[in-house]
């Protein structure tokens, strides 16, 4: 049921997210619908890492559980990676990007993604015992790979020309 609920959230505000960020930013019904759009922004954020979580329960991914178990540590990590990432693909963030830009911040963000990866592996192959189990090395891993995705979304949006 919880899943029917976020569609229905995610058809709602998404639409309304997205006219509101490119025709009623101006004037006094922008400044009025402002607390609107901040609480459908973040409430767009919860949205997309539970669709991410329903991805993986339906592709029957082992994974799923510790997003489950874990979502305070893997949703504040999310948030990284949601604001400077997806609310740009989407069109619903507070700036506007060109086709151009966009392809910049996915190249950046994986390059990030990956090199957070590869400091994952390496902390893992030299810190092992000392981490614990299975678990604490995937939210190490996960935890690097985010920050190493957004850092470079954050490095493309704010390098190059416009």
């Amino acid at each position: 049921m919880n899943f029917y609920y976020n569609a229905l959230f995610f058809l709602a505000a998404y639409p309304l997210l997205y006219v509101y960020r490119w025709k009623w930013t101006d004037g006094c019904l922008g400044t009025l619908l402002w607390p609107l759009s901040f609480l459908l922004s973040w409430g767009l954020g919860v949205s997309a890492y539970l669709w991410i979580a329903y991805v993986f329960y339906f592709t029957l991914n082992p994974y799923y559980q510790l997003m489950i178990h874990h979502e305070v540590v893997l949703g504040f990590l999310f948030l990284f990676l949601y604001f400077p990432l997806i609310q740009p693909i989407w069109g619903i963030g507070k700036k506007y990007f060109s086709l151009g830009k966009l392809i910049w911040i996915l190249l950046f963000a994986a390059l990030g993604g990956f090199l957070g990866f590869l400091l994952g592996q390496f902390l893992t192959k030299k810190l092992s015992p000392s981490l614990g189990g299975d678990t604490s090395q995937f939210l190490l891993w996960l935890a690097l790979i985010f920050l190493g995705a957004a850092a470079g979304a954050v490095a493309a949006r704010r390098g190059g020309k416009e």
